[in-house]
């Protein structure tokens, strides 16, 4: 990263990495939650599509988690951030602080995309309502922790595609 842009006060570093370790954790205790499903949430009827869900929030939280933590600390290790100096950087500071801090929430957005995209997949090639499988979860989980790792880079090629897209759509009308 640019070292004029990576901006953050010492305090505001720190808030951010117990807020990683903390959504790690989160992650780590719905993950297993849904991992659980067949040994002990089934008895509850609780869905294997809500068990997906959070299952898919769990990886996703997971996924984001180590991929900004790891940022952070490289970037501290690296001597890559420096404190704010003035009121100018101060608005800068918070611009930073927002990026990492709303990266798990765009994170936990994607996984929801991919558990709907995947419920639409195997629901618009059947007739009638499909029985989803345990295998669903698995699926949904493993995509999930991928979104959340990449959500940066996800969020890159939805905004670039999306704005090919309006720019063609809307140009010729």
């Amino acid at each position: 990263m640019n070292k004029d842009w990576f901006i953050l006060s010492v305090e505001k570093i720190s808030s951010l990495i117990n807020y990683y370790i903390f959504l790690f954790f989160v992650g780590l205790v719905l993950s297993l939650t849904a991992l659980l499903y067949e040994s002990y949430f089934h008895c509850f009827r609780v869905t294997i599509s809500l068990a997906s869900i959070v299952g898919g929030f769990g990886t996703a939280l997971v996924g984001s988690s180590i991929f900004y933590l790891r940022k952070i600390y490289k970037a501290s290790i690296n001597k890559e951030m420096r404190q704010p100096s003035n009121e100018d950087e101060k608005i800068r500071e918070l611009g930073m602080y927002t990026y990492f801090y709303a990266r798990p929430m765009f994170a936990i957005g994607f996984s929801l995309l991919i558990h709907i995209s995947l419920k639409s997949g195997v629901n618009i090639v059947t007739v009638k309502e499909t029985q989803l499988e345990i295998g669903f979860i698995y699926l949904s989980m493993f995509l999930s922790f991928f979104a959340g790792f990449a959500s940066g880079d996800i969020l890159t090629y939805i905004e670039t595609k999306s704005s090919e897209w309006a720019t063609k759509t809307f140009k010729n009308s």
